[in-house]
């Protein structure tokens, strides 16, 4: 199932990157956190560290009718969905990924203008009949068909002018705009909590840490290094599997996802390129993204491949990455 307050607008780009030309081994840059985590071994791992309850309770978006702007979704300061298309999409958004322990949640939505739509027009600005309709909704995993027994949590919609038609933010060339929630977990991850401030960080210094981390992941992922891959991925693993409280199938679809670059003859990885340091999180999150208004490409990972599926279909895979230093530490974990 794996598929806000203020947004740092911290970024840093970098044009014409090539991929790495050799070995790179810093441990001053990126932790591995459990070189022992293999992917032969990572279901039985995972599945031993996943805590089960009485009562699981999961916790996801879903937007019943977003008009008249490009947007994106963030919870706590962490994007988990965008569309820059024109037209209408209706989606279920897992959240629970970047919700670490029970309390206060906040959601955030980001508008943009539609630009050039599919019959020519041009819209440059938020328009009057702009509307934001989302529902936060629960279910509790230990039950029988859990998601036909889903309850309706909240239901937001965006404010209007005093005259009750004309959106708030109509005539702006952007409009942001948050809510909060709150959450009932019976777990808590530690996550970024207590990590380190990366936007009071050398901007300079912390855009080439970030690149040599990915270099690094590139690398192996380009070489077919699968196992030493997955030492890097067990803080991510065991926070993000007990957020959706992960069975055996749970866990065989991620680790499938994770193989793509390994077991797909066609998978192309492509190079490192043209991309731009962004900081979710609070601050405390970094990445490397596609420094691209397509909309193919637009918010997506600079760590990304190609391959073919059984149809023959071109299929690209991102694979985004959000590093963190932990308090007390100076190299970077994968924890999402």
């Amino acid at each position: 199932m794996k598929k806000m307050f203020f947004f740092l607008g911290v970024i840093y780009m970098l044009m014409g990157c090539t991929e790495p030309t050799k070995t790179i081994n810093d441990k001053n840059t990126l932790m591995s956190t459990n070189p022992k985590l293999t992917s032969k071994n990572f279901i039985e791992t995972m599945s031993k560290a996943v805590k089960h309850y009485p009562e699981e309770p999961y916790y996801f978006l879903e937007i019943n009718n977003i008009v008249g702007c490009a947007y994106e979704i963030l919870i706590n300061d962490v994007p988990v969905f965008k569309y820059y298309d024109d037209g209408q999409v209706t989606s279920q958004i897992d959240i629970q990924y970047y919700m670490l322990k029970s309390g206060p949640q906040k959601i955030t939505y980001k508008l943009y203008p539609i630009g050039k739509r599919e019959d020519g027009d041009v819209i440059n600005t938020l328009a009057d009949w702009t509307r934001v309709d989302l529902n936060l909704l629960k279910i509790d995993k230990t039950v029988k068909d859990p998601y036909l027994r889903k309850k309706v949590l909240l239901e937001h919609h965006s404010p209007n002018k005093p005259d009750g038609r004309t959106f708030m933010g109509a005539g702006l060339k952007y409009y942001e705009n948050s809510f909060t929630f709150d959450a009932q977990l019976p777990y808590e991850n530690k996550g970024w909590a207590n990590s380190v401030d990366l936007s009071k960080m050398d901007q300079k210094e912390l855009l080439q840490k970030t690149e040599t981390a990915y270099k690094l992941i590139w690398q192996l992922l380009d070489e077919h290094q699968t196992e030493d891959f997955f030492g890097y991925l067990y803080a991510k693993e065991i926070e993000t599997c007990q957020s959706e409280y992960s069975s055996n199938e749970d866990l065989k679809e991620t680790l499938d996802a994770y193989l793509k670059p390994f077991t797909k003859s066609s998978y192309k990885l492509e190079p490192l390129a043209n991309y731009k340091m962004s900081l979710y999180g609070n601050g405390k999150l970094v990445c490397l993204e596609q420094n691209s208004m397509d909309i193919r490409f637009r918010g997506e990972s600079a760590l990304w491949g190609k391959y073919k599926n059984d149809k023959g279909s071109v299929i690209g895979n991102f694979r985004k990455l959000y590093l963190h230093i932990p308090k007390g530490k100076t190299a970077f974990e994968i924890i999402r």
